[in-house]
């Protein structure tokens, strides 16, 4: 709306300076310009409504060629044409623009770095704003776009505030319940770890609102009686809350449309062969799950899928006939595929591992672990972080090189470049030669042997790293991580941020061999990283039980439990209001294509300890304008 309104007004400013021109003259040029730009719109076709006003602002006088530009500016940015809105925002000069005119310069500028994924200059460009809600649209964009900037750099906490401003400017019902929806989203992808640690005291306020809504829905929501309860208290606490009569009705109609556990679940692992150990410590996730259920305990039956996967179709009918109504499992891809082509499955399957990502009409759910999730989360925090010149450490093996194939897509998508790349052998413990290439070490000594040739004499000589390096990504097990480390230090690039994913940590505190690490960022799972909240408690009855097994597997025991906790809500991860799933495993999501993705914790070591790194809050809060929140 805020566009069209300024091309309006743009057309009626741009011949009221005229001068030498008869007062009808000016009204017929205006109408004939917007008349024709506006056929173009109706085409779609922005590009050449854009050139018109370009073609004008050339024989204009000096005062209106800007009004006419970014006129031209805002139909691009209306389209899309990123590329071609660059070389008229720079041909502006913001000192020589009227306050109205600045203040839209700023507003597209910001959009285009946006477009680009460049969340910092978007914000250092809004921040000029002073009072935007002096704007026509109330500062409605302003907030949206902050938002959206907020959001890029992984700051969901100062995004949904962003989005809790703009919700007290915004009167349509459907526009403030799509604008809730983004808020709901923000809030619900943080761990319950973090939204606790968000909460602000003593006294309630529309936020932390928010946040408690977030809680209780997700601890509550599959028994409407409880959650009822705990939602009456809620509207106690928060009396006149916006969310109350937009999004929570919303939310409650949807909850009526969720699934109930199947009363009868098969659960198909290799419990003989060589996966064996892993599949028990699945199966001591479900378990602990099953006993821990508030619902309706189903009739909970494993079948052995062994290592032949062959035999899997033939397992599936058996468990069907014995009256399986869902079916967790198999683990081995070999056995996924073997249900993928089956061409019919009567009864859902939510398979732990993946092996594709394409389109399937069939009821195959496919969640696990997938290291590509984790390398493509590394590529967006080191983005959000403002690196976007990098190296990579990765082992020469077709793991390491189809996790990097996901870090580099992910990374280059988000406008990074990754410099160069070194694979070392995955039993080695010197890791000299990859990372004197990645940092051009070995060319810098190349010189200094090619000067000393030339000069015929030694030289004393210190290498040197290149300088363009950001942050260095690596991808190991805990052995080489924590040798790695130490030998960037020693190449001179101990300064340089390093990255990693969860295979880096052996999921059990051990300063005295983790210090090496000391500095490195990785992702986990809020199973492993969380020491006081909700999964303590559990772990250590974990530990109780199964002593050996939960210290080598505990990301697989967290994988059992999710999968178990996962089955009623399957289908509700297509509604907008529930579209995370909290779990042991992360945050989860759903594909198109029935792929469940996690979000991990981020942590940091110190001192050889992970110590999880909480969101961050946002500075510099723009003022009330006075209206509800």
């Amino acid at each position: 709306m805020y566009r069209s309104l300024s091309l309006f007004f743009v057309v009626l400013l741009t011949f009221a300076g005229c001068t030498g021109t008869p007062e009808r003259a000016e009204t017929t040029g205006a109408d004939t310009l917007s008349a024709s730009a506006q056929t173009y719109i109706n085409q779609g076709d922005y590009l050449s409504a854009a050139q018109l006003y370009i073609s004008a602002a050339k024989t204009a006088s000096e005062n209106q060629r800007s009004t006419l530009r970014l006129s031209a500016a805002e139909l691009l940015a209306r389209g899309e044409l990123w590329q071609q809105l660059a070389p008229v925002l720079a041909s502006l000069d913001p000192a020589g623009l009227d306050p109205s005119q600045r203040v839209r310069y700023l507003l597209l500028d910001a959009e285009r770095a946006l477009a680009e994924h460049r969340p910092e200059p978007a914000l250092g460009q809004l921040q000029k704003i002073s009072n935007p809600e002096s704007l026509p649209d109330f500062g409605k964009r302003y907030y949206q776009l902050r938002a959206e900037a907020y959001a890029m750099t992984g700051n969901a906490m100062e995004a949904a505030r962003q989005l809790i401003w703009l919700d007290g400017l915004i009167d349509d019902p459907e526009q403030k319940l799509a604008n809730q929806y983004q808020i709901w989203e923000q809030f619900s992808s943080l761990s319950d770890d973090a939204l606790q640690q968000l909460l602000t005291s003593p006294a309630p306020d529309p936020l932390s609102g928010w946040i408690e809504l977030v809680l209780i829905t997700r601890q509550n929501a599959r028994n409407l009686q409880r959650w009822n309860t705990a939602l009456d208290n809620w509207r106690i606490r928060y009396p006149g809350h916006s969310a109350a009569t937009t999004l929570l009705p919303d939310l409650l109609q949807q909850a009526g449309r969720f699934g109930a556990r199947a009363r009868h679940i098969a659960v198909l692992l290799p419990l003989s062969g060589p996966a064996a150990d892993s599949a028990m410590a699945i199966r001591d996730g479900i378990m602990t799950a099953y006993y821990q259920d508030t619902l309706e305990q189903p009739e909970l039956r494993f079948y052995d899928t062994g290592g032949n996967p062959q035999m899997l179709w033939s397992i599936y009918q058996t468990a069907i006939q014995e009256g399986a109504e869902f079916v967790i499992g198999p683990l081995l891809k070999d056995s996924i595929q073997q249900l993928a082509r089956s061409g019919d499955l009567p009864v859902p399957v939510l398979a732990l591992n993946q092996i594709s990502s394409t389109r399937t009409t069939l009821p195959l759910y496919q969640y696990g672990l997938a290291p590509e999730d984790e390398a493509r989360q590394v590529a967006e925090k080191m983005i959000n972080d403002g690196h976007r010149q990098v190296i990579s450490l990765v082992p020469d093996t077709a793991w390491g090189s189809r996790v990097l194939a996901a870090f580099e897509q992910q990374f280059a998508s988000l406008g990074g470049e990754i410099l160069a790349g070194g694979q070392y052998a995955p039993n080695s413990a010197d890791f000299k030669i990859p990372i004197e290439h990645t940092l051009n070490l070995d060319a810098s000594k190349s010189r200094h042997r090619a000067l000393e040739r030339l000069l015929g004499e030694k030289l004393n000589f210190e290498p040197r790293r290149r300088q363009d390096v950001e942050a260095v990504f690596i991808l190991g097990f805990p052995r080489q991580a924590r040798q790695l480390k130490p030998q960037l230090r020693f190449h001179r690039a101990g300064d340089i941020p390093v990255y990693s994913t969860s295979h880096v940590f052996a999921a059990n505190p051990d300063p005295s061999l983790d210090r090496d690490m000391d500095g490195l960022f990785f992702c986990d799972i809020p199973w492993v990283l969380d020491y006081e909240g909700r999964w303590t408690k559990q772990r250590e009855q974990l530990h109780s039980l199964w002593p050996n097994r939960s210290q080598r597997f505990q990301r697989l025991f967290a994988l059992g439990y999710d999968a178990y906790q996962l089955g009623p809500w399957l289908e509700s991860l297509n509604m907008p209001g529930f579209a995370y799933f909290s779990g042991a495993t992360g945050i989860l999501t759903l594909d198109q294509n029935k792929q469940l993705h996690r979000t991990l914790v981020w942590a940091q070591f110190r001192k050889g300890r992970p110590q999880p790194i909480l969101p961050r809050e946002g500075q510099n809060e723009p003022q009330s304008n006075g209206r509800s929140r």
